[in-house]
């Protein structure tokens, strides 16, 4: 079992390692990189239906940046969702003043969470609305850090990365 975890492991720092190569080669600027990197994580907030990487595109297309870092973006956050989901509940519980009714990472369902982004564009007093305010917070907060942090990278580091990572 452990050979099993041990080769899963393997794929996924090859598969990260792939990402930044891929993003590290683009001969697009700094800002267009961080842009299109940033636009490509902000679905992954909220549950689509895995239409994220999708989005992610379009999103960077109607933003001017870069769609391979947008894709690579909206990659990154999919599979850490449950993650996600749950910051919403905690920022929004925060702003709101209100306990959430999700605290653990075993609590979090893809149809709770639908059922909970739903209802709160349709119920004001919901525990959608604590989700949503939550999600609007974390869309803006995690998308200045990854477009500073993005761009600062790849302005200053751009060639030292690409050394290394080969």
């Amino acid at each position: 079992m452990l050979n099993f975890e041990g080769n899963k492991l393997m794929k996924i720092t090859r598969k990260i390692k792939y990402y930044l190569i891929r993003i590290f080669r683009l001969k697009s600027s700094p800002h267009q990189v961080a842009l299109g990197l940033t636009m490509g994580f902000i679905p992954s907030w909220i549950p689509l239906f895995g239409l994220g990487p999708v989005l992610s595109i379009g999103l960077a297309k109607l933003a001017r940046a870069n769609t391979i870092s947008a894709f690579v973006g909206g990659v990154i956050g999919t599979p850490i969702w449950p993650l996600l989901f749950i910051l919403n509940y905690m920022v929004g519980g925060f702003l709101l003043d209100r306990k959430s009714k999700v605290d653990t990472l075993d609590e979090v369902e893809y149809k709770t969470a639908i059922d909970h982004t739903l209802a709160g564009f349709f119920k004001s007093h919901s525990s959608g609305l604590l989700f949503l305010s939550g999600a609007f917070v974390n869309i803006i907060i995690s998308s200045i850090l990854i477009y500073f942090i993005t761009f600062f990278l790849f302005k200053k580091y751009r060639v030292k990365v690409l050394n290394k990572l080969r």
